[in-house]
C-alpha cells in the first residue's frame, strides 16, 4: 500500500508545486493578467485538440473498455445533475453554477490519474492502455462535448441562444479533433508509416504542453476568496468529486460485472481531484474562473487525505 500511496502524494505535490511556481512568475510580473486570454486559448485551441487526437488514435477501444466508459459517463452525468440541483438550492448565479458543475463532475484523470494508474499497473501495459482509453472517452469526451456547451451556456448572459453555442462548438478545434481522432482510431490505429509517425510525434509533443499551460492559467485565475463565500461549495465539491463519484463508479461496475482490473481503473480515475482543464474551460467561456480555480486547488489538497482511503477499495 505504501508503494502506491507515496507516488500518489508525490504526483499531487508536483501539480500543486507547478501551480505554485506559476504564482511566483505572476508575482514577479513575468506573466500578467493580460496573458490570461492567451493561455486560455492555447489550452482550448492548441494543446487540448492535440491531446484529444493523439489519445483517440492510439487504439481502437474493446467492448470491455466501452462498458467501463459507459459507467464513467453515467457517474459524470449523475454529478452534473447533483451539482446543478445543489447550485440551484444555493441560488448560485449562472457563471458560478457553470463553474461548480464542471469542477464537481470532471476529474483530473488525464494528469494525476495517468501517473497513478501507471504506478499501480506498471507490469500490465494493456491495463495502462485501457486506462488511457477509459479516461479519454469517459471523461475527456463528455468534458469536451457537454462540458464546453455547459461552460458556453452558463457563461453567457441570461437569454442567450443555446443553439448558437452549439454551432460555435461544432466549428471549434476541440470538436474537429474529436471527429478526426475518432475516424483515425478506426482506420489508422496501429498504422506504420514514417509520415504518420511524425504527425503523431508532433501531436504528442504539443499535448505534453497542456499541463504547463493549464497551470499558468490557474495561477492567473487564482485570487483570495473569503472562506464564507465558497466554503459550502468547497465541501460539496470535495464530497461529490473525491468520495461519491468513485463509490458510484464501483457500484455501477458491480452491476454490469466489469472485470476487476477495469473496476480498479474506474475507481481510481473517478477518485481524482477536480480537473484543472475544467477550470480553464470555465474561465475561457465566461463562467467564474476564479471560483473554479480555487475549488480545483482545494480538491487537490484534500485528495491527499481521501485518495489513500480510496486505494483500499481499489487494487
Amino acid at each position: 500500500m505504501t508503494s502506491i500511496i507515496i507516488p500518489t502524494i508525490k504526483a499531487i505535490i508536483v501539480i500543486v508545486g507547478l501551480i505554485g511556481i506559476c504564482l511566483v512568475l505572476k508575482k514577479k510580473g513575468i506573466i500578467t493578467e493580460q496573458h490570461r486570454p492567451l493561455f486560455g486559448r492555447l489550452v482550448t485551441d492548441f494543446a487540448l485538440p492535440a491531446l484529444i487526437f493523439s489519445g483517440l488514435v492510439a487504439k481502437e477501444p474493446s467492448m470491455e473498455v466501452l462498458l467501463a466508459v459507459m459507467v464513467m459517463v453515467l457517474a459524470v452525468t449523475c454529478h452534473l445533475v447533483l451539482s446543478w440541483i445543489i447550485g440551484r438550492i444555493l441560488h448560485l448565479k449562472r457563471p458560478q453554477l457553470g463553474s461548480f458543475m464542471l469542477v464537481a463532475a470532471f476529474g483530473s484523470s488525464a494528469t494525476l490519474g495517468y501517473a497513478l494508474v501507471t504506478q499501480i499497473f506498471h507490469h500490465n501495459t494493456g491495463a495502462i492502455t485501457d486506462a488511457v482509453m477509459i479516461s479519454e472517452l469517459g471523461i475527456g469526451i463528455p468534458l469536451f462535448c457537454i462540458g464546453v456547451i455547459i461552460a458556453m451556456h452558463f457563461g453567457q448572459k441570461e437569454g442567450g441562444s443555446l443553439l448558437l453555442n452549439i454551432r460555435s462548438y461544432l466549428i471549434s478545434p476541440i470538436f474537429i479533433a474529436l471527429i478526426v481522432g475518432f475516424i483515425a482510431s478506426f482506420f489508422l490505429a496501429g498504422f506504420k508509416n514514417p509520415v504518420w509517425e511524425i504527425i503523431l510525434s508532433i501531436t504528442h509533443l504539443i499535448a505534453s504542453s497542456l499541463v504547463v499551460f493549464v497551470a499558468l492559467s490557474i495561477a492567473l485565475m487564482l485570487r483570495k476568496i473569503p472562506l464564507k463565500s465558497f466554503g459550502i461549495l468547497a465541501i460539496a465539491t470535495i464530497f461529490l468529486t473525491l468520495i461519491l463519484q468513485p463509490l458510484i463508479a464501483r457500484y455501477l461496475s458491480g452491476i454490469i460485472h466489469l472485470s476487476s482490473i477495469e473496476t480498479d481503473i474506474l475507481v481510481l480515475e473517478t477518485a481524482m481531484p477536480s480537473g484543472m482543464v475544467a477550470a480553464v474551460l470555465s474561465d475561457r467561456y465566461g463562467c467564474d474562473g476564479q471560483l473554479a480555480s480555487v475549488l480545483v486547488v482545494t480538491t487537490y489538497i484534500f485528495s491527499l487525505i481521501t485518495l489513500p482511503f480510496i486505494m483500499i477499495l481499489a487494487p
